[in-house]
């Protein structure tokens, strides 16, 4: 009877852990949603104020500049 009970304590110990790890995973979708929507907003914000050519520019020179010294 004992050993019943004992694995009726033990089954139930790994349930909650179970549970409590599945809580873990949720959250962290959400965490990454979170770092997803502020990457768009930072992207968004660089395309709308006229940044992404400056910035396209700017690597585009940097590429030529390193090629050119290479050969």
């Amino acid at each position: 009877m004992q050993n019943l009970m004992l694995l009726k304590e033990i089954v139930e110990q790994r349930l909650r852990s179970r549970a409590r790890r599945a809580g873990d995973e949720g959250q962290t979708v959400f965490e990454y949603l979170g770092i997803i929507v502020i990457i768009v907003l930072i992207i968004g914000a660089i395309v709308g104020t006229g940044l992404a050519d400056t910035i396209a520019n700017a690597i585009s020179t940097a590429v030529e500049n390193i090629t050119s010294q290479g050969g």
